[in-house]
């Protein structure tokens, strides 16, 4: 699995844990048409997106922590 693939499934994971994506996508300051691309698989979840998303997931706190260590990890980042 490529770089991207893992970030992009590591995103997607954490897209479907959370309750409210559009909330997520502004937490993270990202569109949220982005985040439902990805979710969907039309789109691969950039290093930038990723980081983004991972920061507003650990600021959501610890029911999140899980989604957010598998981006770290998929980022590379253990």
């Amino acid at each position: 699995m490529t770089h991207m693939n893992r970030l992009t499934d590591a995103v997607q994971q954490a897209l479907v844990a959370v309750p409210n994506v559009s909330a997520l996508a502004k937490e993270a300051g990202v569109s949220q048409s982005l985040l439902a691309r990805i979710r969907a698989g039309e789109r691969q979840a950039t290093p930038a997106v990723a980081a983004k998303v991972e920061a507003a997931l650990k600021r959501w706190g610890k029911t999140y922590s899980r989604a957010a260590a598998r981006i770290r990890q998929a980022r590379g980042n253990r």
